[in-house]
């Protein structure tokens, strides 16, 4: 329906005014994507010529090696071979659609030779069907465009259609010529359409299949979960050898120095007494940042409302928890969620110079989700190595997603959806 001059697409594109479409179709032959489109069909034409006969010779002088070969010699070798060469010959039409029509169809895909050949085999006519389409419509929109040079009474074909012998009026000639130059202008289009018909074979037939994606996405995940779990060992074997180790040993120290001290100097001692008192809460404060890291088990006995709450008791930052949770989930995304919380309640913690922050967990929309904001400086990012990684890899690991949204100046906020 038209509002002042625009028409609603009603399909969710939003409006595409007159004024636009007219635009596009001016400015269609003259830009650089319509003769790259131009140039990656017509390459096509001429590789899918060679390419074809490369591929039926392969593929006849494998079938003759085979069928002069006794079965019990039979290896499949030949016909391996004969496949695996069109698959070294798809990377030149890679690269002539990632540089020419600017579609990247995944040169690394582990794809099957005979999907390859198959390629080849299809593509010659394809693009010659695709190139004769835009010969036939080039040729009658010049052929309309150029009436005036043809002779008043000829015989005249529109699209191999023969028209007859037709006598040409200075009106028709008129009519004739403006449709040519619009058909001119829309040929572009139309060459941009068949370079995209062009490309969408050479990605279904040479990019990647739905298997090979799920297999890189696992094995992503998988590397990712690794490695988070190496770190995290690393991060707590780090703590214990530089953290714990050089305090309890001071500790330690202390405490056998007001010992010795106890008979001849008490205040003395008592002194010391102290300061040790002191330096093992520091280290109960430590131990219990490295414990966030693990598993606690009151996590297993309670859920994550106990887990949480006891995580948070004499944390500098008041933290409000607030789990809602129609049904528990499983252990793993408990355990995910509970170090999604703890994580970035140790990084307020330590970085964001917070004066109050909050945890909510709710599954009412159907995934588990996770959610802590804090009113602090902001600035976090996921940086390789660190702690919003990890969490990364962990919730990846699970075919999750973690936000990181913590402009400078703040707040910040890190959302976690576990399907």
């Amino acid at each position: 329906m038209a509002h002042g001059g625009s028409w609603d697409t009603s399909g969710g594109l939003g409006q595409v005014s007159l004024e636009q479409v007219t635009l596009t179709l001016l400015r269609g032959p003259f830009t650089a994507r319509t003769w790259r489109g131009f140039a990656s069909l017509l390459l096509s034409l001429l590789a899918g010529a060679y390419y074809f006969l490369v591929t039926v010779v392969a593929l006849a002088a494998a079938a003759l090696t085979r069928a002069a070969t006794p079965p019990r010699l039979r290896a499949g070798k030949a016909t391996s071979g004969a496949v695996r060469l069109p698959a070294s010959l798809a990377r030149f039409d890679r690269w002539r659609l990632r540089r020419l029509n600017g579609r990247d169809i995944g040169e690394r895909a582990p794809l099957p030779p005979p999907r390859v050949a198959v390629y080849h085999l299809v593509r010659l006519p394809a693009a010659a069907a695709l190139v004769m389409c835009c010969y036939i419509w080039w040729v009658n929109s010049g052929s309309l465009a150029l009436l005036p040079l043809i002779p008043t009474q000829a015989d005249i074909a529109f699209f191999y259609i023969q028209l007859g012998h037709v006598a040409l009026t200075p009106g028709g000639v008129a009519v004739g010529v403006i449709f040519g130059i619009v058909f001119l202008f829309v040929g572009a289009q139309v060459l941009r359409a068949t370079a995209a018909l062009d490309a969408a074979l050479a990605h279904a037939l040479l990019g990647e299949s739905r298997a090979s994606v799920e297999i890189a996405r696992l094995t992503q995940a998988r590397a990712l979960a690794v490695e988070a779990a190496e770190n995290e060992r690393r991060r707590i074997e780090r703590d214990l050898h530089d953290s714990f180790q050089p305090h309890l040993v001071s500790l330690a120290a202390e405490i056998g120095l007001a010992i010795a001290r106890f008979d001849r100097d008490p205040a003395s001692a008592r002194s010391i007494l102290g300061q040790a008192h002191k330096d093992a809460k520091a280290v109960l404060v430590d131990l219990r940042g490295v414990i966030r890291g693990l598993h606690p088990p009151v996590l297993d006995e309670h859920g994550l409302d106990a887990a949480l709450s006891g995580l948070v008791i004499g944390c500098p930052v008041p933290v409000a928890i607030d789990v809602s949770l129609i049904r528990r989930p499983d252990s793993t995304r408990e355990a995910i969620a509970y170090f999604v919380a703890a994580e970035s309640i140790t990084n307020i913690t330590k970085h964001a110079n917070a004066r109050k922050a909050a945890v909510t967990i709710t599954d009412s929309s159907g995934p588990l989700t996770i959610t802590v904001e804090d009113d602090g400086q902001g600035g976090a990012r996921a940086e390789p190595g660190g702690g919003l990684a990890g969490l990364r890899a962990r919730v990846a690991a699970v075919d999750g997603t973690l936000t990181v949204i913590s402009p400078p100046g703040g707040p910040t906020r890190v959302e976690a959806v576990l399907p």
